[in-house]
């Protein structure tokens, strides 16, 4: 059976998020996002860092503990774990950022995995909500958004080497090698139709 690859599209829009996630963070205190925000990247540089084929943000997708307590609709839950509320730039994020993988996991499961490392049952808890539900329950949270690779250095300095390189191949070698780093480090990817959704990510220059 043939499994669909990400679209151009998809692409698209994955990058745009990415590019919003860098911007929102620039200068950030925050010790989430320490090792990016820290960096003073140029904006080329961002662009190609922007150009990963996977969202470098999480929206903490593996914690099935967190996400059962937001929909639960718990107004106690809301007032005392969610935090200050997030600033402008954030909050757009998490809306647009919600609203993609939410159409993504609808249209096309195995992608929405790949580039978000999302569980199968994180994707089944997404597509029984509505769009409207899901961006009530949880894009105003204050501690939703998370960067990817939070406890991998290694894959950072590829990326904030490699990565941002003026050279197509030796970009396109770190962005996929941290790719790899995503399907594997998560057990529920290391799975055949995963694997055959990533593989039909196109080569798109940025």
């Amino acid at each position: 059976m043939e499994y669909e690859g990400l679209t151009r599209d998809d692409l698209a829009n994955i990058h745009a998020l990415n590019r919003s996630f860098l911007k929102a963070i620039a200068g950030s205190a925050e010790e989430a996002f320490g090792v990016i925000a820290s960096t003073r990247l140029t904006d080329s540089q961002l662009s190609r860092l922007a150009g990963v084929p996977f969202l470098l943000f999480s929206f903490r997708e593996h914690d099935n503990d967190y996400w059962q307590r937001v929909l639960a609709d718990s107004p106690q839950f809301d007032l005392i774990d969610s935090g200050s509320p997030p600033d402008g730039s954030i909050a757009q994020l998490q809306v647009a950022g919600l609203g993609f993988l939410w159409q993504l996991v609808r249209r096309n499961p195995y992608a929405a995995r790949v580039v978000s490392g999302a569980s199968v049952g994180w994707c089944e808890r997404i597509t029984g909500l509505t769009l409207v539900s899901l961006l009530q329950s949880a894009a105003p949270r204050g501690d939703l958004l998370r960067m990817r690779f939070p406890d991998e250095e290694t894959v950072w300095r590829r990326l904030l080497e490699d990565g941002i390189s003026p050279r197509h191949q030796t970009r396109l070698a770190s962005h996929y090698s941290a790719l790899q780093a995503l399907l594997t480090r998560a057990p529920e990817l290391q799975y055949s139709r995963v694997s055959a959704a990533a593989c039909r990510i196109r080569d798109t220059k940025v």
